[in-house]
């Protein structure tokens, strides 16, 4: 396997020398270190959020592939850290590039679910090809009481609604391709989390969840007790659509109040998705470590209205045959009305707002 060098954050890793990250033996993108930034200022919070020092914490990078997540952990962050990937050259190479930064980190060649069930973890961080559903279950087992997840889905066609079957048979809710797909699909994981979770009468409490490019990625917090289980539950509900005038709204309706026609519907959690008070904390962190493009885009989320799904001004614009609309000029008229309004990282193009469907169009 052909080499390259390559600095990332603090570390200097070895990675295949490839044209494109899906062409190497072990699996490396450069593009993703954004995200990875991200989960290092996440993993600084930690000691706070867990109320355990770093030195304390043992973290699972559970696909770890070349390493760098668990060595950037280690070296940026103080964690006990641990990588694990199933791949016997992704084993050498995870070595081989804790040996050129001389961290030592624990490395083990083991399925990712057997690792989880064997042993206790503070964080684990799930970053597979496709769904992270299968290994839901042995992460939930891995947690003591309390600890913090981070997982990728890169499997957003069937969460957005371009499948609605695959969402149903991998997630256990049908989809729908609608103008606020990011969100819904976002949705519709974090229900899958918390509903696997239930199981073992632990909850994930979202604190972090956004969509980008291919792929959607969240942070949460574990917690165990029957009554914040059951608390979290009761933060599902259903969100009608119809996809003949446009028209949605929170709660079960089978039928289009607007213009008669039959809806689609779907049950999803409604509760919050962002918690403001970590993501202005991880604001200051990510300034202090000078990631500039990062911290744009946890601003942006942080100051959304916390309302389930947005609105497209195109989409409205197609539903109501009217021009489409500057986005700053319409936020300025909902907010004029009293509603509130702001822009949302799902979609340049959308609004979130608490006005309802039938006072958006007016408004528009």
């Amino acid at each position: 396997m052909r080499l390259k060098e390559v600095l990332e954050g603090k570390v200097r890793l070895k990675v295949p020398d490839v044209e494109k990250p899906e062409e190497g033996e072990v699996f490396y993108n450069p593009v993703m270190s954004y995200d990875r930034n991200i989960s290092v200022g996440v993993l600084k919070l930690l000691k706070n959020v867990l109320n355990k020092p770093e030195d304390k914490l043992t973290v699972l990078d559970a696909l770890s592939a070349t390493g760098v997540r668990a060595l950037r952990y280690k070296k940026e962050v103080g964690v006990n850290s641990w990588a694990n990937d199933v791949n016997p050259k992704s084993v050498d190479l995870i070595k081989e590039n804790a040996a050129l930064n001389k961290i030592k980190i624990k490395v083990t060649r083991e399925d990712a679910n057997i690792i989880l069930r064997k042993n206790k973890f503070d964080y684990v961080d799930i970053d597979p090809f496709g769904s992270p559903v299968p290994f839901l279950d042995s992460t939930a087992k891995s947690f003591l009481r309390e600890g913090f997840l981070s997982i990728t889905a890169t499997d957003t066609a069937p969460l957005c609604g371009t499948y609605p079957k695959v969402s149903l048979r991998r997630y256990g809710i049908e989809s729908f391709k609608s103008d606020y797909y990011n969100e819904l699909g976002i949705r519709i994981l974090i229900s899958e989390v918390i509903k696997t979770f239930a199981k073992y009468e632990k909850v994930f409490i979202p604190q972090l969840s956004y969509s980008r490019r291919h792929y959607f990625r969240v942070y949460g917090k574990v917690e165990t007790g029957v009554k914040k289980v059951n608390n979290f539950l009761e933060k599902f509900g259903f969100v009608s659509h119809c996809f003949n005038c446009g028209w949605r709204d929170l709660g079960l309706k089978e039928t289009c109040p607007m213009c008669g026609a039959k809806t689609k519907f779907t049950n999803v959690y409604l509760g919050d998705i962002q918690n403001k008070s970590f993501l202005k904390d991880l604001l200051i962190v990510l300034d202090e470590m000078g990631f500039e493009k990062e911290k744009k885009l946890i601003e942006i989320i942080k100051n959304e209205a916390s309302v389930p799904f947005y609105f497209d001004t195109h989409y409205i614009a197609e539903k109501t045959g009217k021009a489409i609309r500057k986005i700053d000029d319409f936020i300025k008229k909902l907010k004029e009305n009293g509603f509130s309004a702001t822009k949302t990282h799902f979609c340049p193009t959308a609004v979130k707002t608490d006005a309802k469907f039938s006072d958006v169009v007016e408004i528009f």
